[in-house]
């Protein structure tokens, strides 16, 4: 090879070069025009989360009893404490809780009545009635119940502990308790599950929802934004409490994943090398291991039944 056309390559090889730095650099600046939008996105969808729970808050029930007027005109009503704020916005709008809600409340078709402990503003409560089940609540909370009584919903302020004391035994069909465990202390949480399976009947239903710690998400995400919750609960923790209560563990139910937007993207498999497309293939299943650990199912439910006799 001649030392003209050595050079001639070499030229030809440093203006790919040039071109592929190009192309990355303008990558690099795709990529993070991307993640500055999405961080924008995500703020604005905050503040509109925000926004809306103030509303709601501000709004207040359509019909409040006594307990509640009173507060009311104590503290003017045209203001909410910044806990308060912060619980709702983390609660979602009630659309959002009925969709989530919604795939339990045929589990409870044969089953009645229904107590829904730590009832908050009723979603269950109306997805019940929607069904034609016979269910109440019961939060201790009294702005919750007088959501709920606006409704037109079955809602009880007491103490979910007192309640459940207070209930002959075989006296419900079905219990459901939906985000509360995580408030309570650990030697506490054996408590709803005894509970539960001395008020059940032969048979009866009952479902614990709780926030999933088995993924990364519900920790840096979800889970120590709200100051209320205590710790988490694993779920192999959560079904001891219920297996030792003397429930039986019919089936655990993952939901609330991470949108798919947010996860970890696969790799091209279509290579026309075996060699190239196994390697891409061996990647994404780490891949979707990563997803899994990371951006997982927010939250599961534990599904018990008391053994029929």
């Amino acid at each position: 090879m001649s030392f003209r056309r050595f050079l001639s390559r070499l030229a030809l090889v440093d203006q790919e070069r040039d071109r592929r730095i190009e192309q990355t650099r303008k990558a690099i600046d795709d990529l993070e025009a991307r993640i500055d939008i999405e961080r924008l996105s995500q703020s604005v969808h905050r503040i509109q989360q925000e926004n809306a729970a103030l509303l709601r808050l501000l709004s207040g029930p359509k019909e409040e009893p006594e307990a509640v007027a009173k507060a009311s005109a104590s503290d003017g009503r045209d203001s909410v404490s910044r806990l308060e704020l912060f619980g709702e916005v983390e609660r979602g709008s009630r659309a959002e809780v009925i969709e989530k809600l919604g795939k339990y409340v045929p589990l409870f078709d044969a089953a009645g009545p229904v107590c829904d402990l730590g009832c908050g503003r009723g979603e269950f409560l109306e997805l019940a009635r929607a069904r034609g089940l016979q269910a109440y609540g019961v939060d201790s909370d009294v702005e919750s119940v007088a959501a709920c009584r606006a409704l037109g919903l079955d809602a009880r302020q007491e103490d979910l502990f007192a309640h459940l004391e207070g209930l002959a035994d075989a006296s419900l069909g079905g219990v459901f308790c939906s985000q509360v465990v995580e408030h309570l202390p650990p030697d506490l949480i054996p408590t709803p599950m005894q509970g539960a399976h001395r008020v059940l009947v032969s048979g009866g239903l009952a479902i614990f929802e709780t926030p999933n710690p088995a993924t990364f998400a519900t920790h840096v995400h979800c889970f120590w934004r709200d100051p209320t919750h205590v710790r988490p609960v694993p779920e192999p923790a959560l079904s001891f409490a219920a297996r030792t209560a003397g429930l039986v563990v019919e089936d655990v139910l993952f939901t609330s994943r991470v949108v798919y937007e947010q996860r970890l993207a696969p790799v091209r498999t279509d290579a026309r090398d075996d060699a190239v497309r196994a390697v891409a293939e061996q990647v994404n299943a780490i891949v979707e291991r990563l997803n899994d650990l990371l951006y997982g199912y927010q939250d599961y439910a534990l599904i018990v039944r008391k053994p029929p006799d």
